[in-house]
């Protein structure tokens, strides 16, 4: 849904969209985590649930660089 109204903000509110995806990027992280923990899914699932996550942090950070450059 963040990156839904990312795509259709006007450009002041975008960046703002963008954090906060961020932010639930991280929360996702821990949570994988504390599923891991409690071996509920392996180490190897846990490692390809952070892969993808850090490659929609990796494209979410791009895209906020983007807009700093930007005029």
């Amino acid at each position: 849904m963040l990156v839904t109204r990312a795509i259709y903000s006007p450009r002041p509110l975008k960046a703002g969209h963008l954090r906060e995806l961020n932010l639930l990027l991280e929360q996702l992280r821990v949570l994988w985590r504390l599923v891991e923990q409690r071996h509920w899914i392996s180490q190897q699932q846990l490692l390809f649930a952070n892969g993808r996550l850090d490659e929609i942090g990796r494209m979410t950070g791009g895209w906020l660089h983007s807009l700093a450059r930007e005029p």
